[in-house]
């Protein structure tokens, strides 16, 4: 005996105000990026109010993040094309995407993936430096209490920030 098969649950929309609200940002800053191209609406109401799916949080909070990794506007868009050609409105992944699908030309794929490279670099290179100077900061200026060996087991002295060597 079979029983009835599981619908799926519809999906919940946020409005400009909520998706906002729910990033943390101002509805002006989702409004920006929607006329840059940054996010498109899921939907449109017949009265013409914009309707976000959730993966538009994912998506706007990626674009927040890549902004302070130091991408252009042009990337983080190019970023966000490229994960709405591979993902579906509440975020998973579509298997069934094709290259067609992605409307990016292989030159730009190509300076995507560079860039990508750089950041990713960049960040794994300044990584240990990064919560380092982050212990540090914690320790002297917000009261933060930290053992005196820190985590990684070295004194106040290997704490400090790194110096930068001679050019």
């Amino acid at each position: 005996m079979t029983g009835p098969t599981p619908q799926a649950a519809p999906v919940a929309f946020y409005t400009t105000a909520e998706l906002a609200r729910a990033a943390g940002v101002t509805r002006r800053t989702v409004m920006h990026y929607a006329e840059l191209g940054l996010l498109a609406p899921d939907q449109v109401t017949a009265s013409g109010r914009a309707l976000y799916g959730p993966y538009a949080l994912r998506l706007l909070r990626d674009v927040m993040d890549l902004r302070a990794l130091g991408m252009t506007l042009e990337e983080a868009r190019d970023m966000v094309a490229l994960r709405r050609a591979t993902h579906a409105v509440d975020g998973t992944y579509r298997r069934d995407w094709t290259r067609e699908d992605v409307p990016l030309s292989d030159a730009r794929l190509d300076a995507l993936h560079a860039r990508l490279r750089a950041i990713h670099g960049a960040y794994e290179r300044q990584a240990d430096n990064l919560a380092r100077f982050d212990r540090w900061l914690t320790k002297r200026f917000t009261g933060g209490a930290l053992p005196a060996s820190g985590p990684s087991g070295g004194t106040d002295e290997e704490d400090l920030p790194e110096q930068p060597g001679p050019a």
